[in-house]
C-alpha cells in the first residue's frame, strides 16, 4: 500500500465506497493528485465535492485543505537512508506519533483489563517484543501465554477461549504464519488484536483491533532497515494505559 493508505488505514472502515474510491486514487496517483483543486478531486473520480470534504473529516481533517498538506509532507517524504541517522529516526518518530489512534489504545487497555487471559504471538524478529509484552502483563498478575513456535500457533484454535484475549505482534503485518492463525480465530468469533508499522496490513484486517504507527519504510543496500522500536513504544504505551485501568479499579 502507498504513503496516504499507511497513513490513514484505521479511518478506512468509516468510509463509504465512493469514499474509498477516492482515496485509493489519491493513494496511487500521489503526485498528480496533490496538486489538483477539490472541484477536480471530485471530477477524475466522478464524485461530488461533498463526498470529498466529508471524507476527509472521516480521516480525521478539517477539510481539503488540510488534506492537501498531507498530501504534500507525504510525496516530499524520502525512503532513502539520510546521512545523519538520529535526525532520520527523531523525523520517523515524531511523524509516527501523530498517526496513533488514542481512542484504539483506550479500548485496547480496557479489553486487556477485562480479558481473563491474554495470549501474545509473534515469530522471527517479533518474537522478542512479544515476549516482552507478555512479562509486561505477568508482572500485574495477569494471566499470560505468549508463544512463537509454528506448530503451537497452528493449534490456537484449540486453546483460546471465549474470554481470552490474542495479540499478534507484527512488523508489517504480512506474515502467513500469523494471518492464517488470525483467519482460523475470526471463525471462532475470538477477541483478537495486532500491534504492527502498517494500518492497512491483511493481518490489521484480519484482527478485531489493530494498532499501529504509520512508519516509513527503508532500505540500505537491499536490507530493510526499517524502524521496529515503534512497536516497542506502542507496547509500552498500551501497558501503561492498561496498568491505569487495572491499578485505579
Amino acid at each position: 500500500m502507498g504513503k496516504i493508505i499507511d497513513q490513514f488505514g484505521n479511518s478506512l472502515a468509516n468510509l463509504t465506497p465512493t469514499e474509498k474510491q477516492v482515496l485509493y486514487y489519491i493513494d496511487q496517483h500521489l503526485t498528480e493528485a496533490k496538486n489538483l483543486s477539490l472541484t477536480e478531486i471530485a471530477k477524475v473520480n466522478n464524485v461530488s465535492t461533498t463526498t470529498v470534504v466529508r471524507m476527509s473529516h472521516k480521516l480525521g481533517l478539517e477539510g481539503f485543505s488540510e488534506l492537501k498538506y498531507k498530501l504534500k509532507s507525504a510525496d516530499e517524504e524520502s525512503g532513502e537512508l539520510e546521512e545523519n541517522p538520529i535526525e532520520s529516526y527523531k523525523k520517523g518518530f515524531v511523524q509516527a506519533f501523530e498517526t496513533i489512534q488514542l481512542h484504539e489504545l483506550d479500548r485496547l487497555s480496557e479489553r486487556i483489563h477485562q480479558a481473563n487471559r491474554v495470549i501474545v504471538v509473534g515469530v522471527g524478529l517479533s518474537k522478542m517484543m512479544a515476549e516482552y509484552f507478555s512479562k509486561l502483563l505477568m508482572q500485574t498478575n495477569k494471566q499470560t501465554h505468549y508463544t512463537y513456535e509454528s506448530h503451537m500457533i497452528d493449534l490456537l484454535p484449540n486453546m483460546v477461549k471465549a474470554d481470552d484475549l490474542v495479540f499478534f505482534i507484527s512488523t508489517s503485518g504480512e506474515t502467513k504464519t500469523l494471518i492464517h492463525a488470525a483467519e482460523k480465530l475470526s471463525y471462532l468469533v475470538a477477541d483478537t488484536a495486532a500491534i504492527t508499522n502498517s494500518s492497512d496490513s491483511t493481518l490489521g484486517s484480519m484482527v478485531n483491533t489493530n494498532l499501529s504507527m504509520t512508519v516509513g519504510k527503508v532500505k540500505f543496500a537491499g536490507y530493510d532497515i526499517t524502524a521496529r522500536s515503534t512497536l516497542m513504544l506502542l507496547i509500552d504505551l498500551l501497558f501503561e494505559s492498561y496498568l491505569k485501568k487495572s491499578v485505579g479499579s
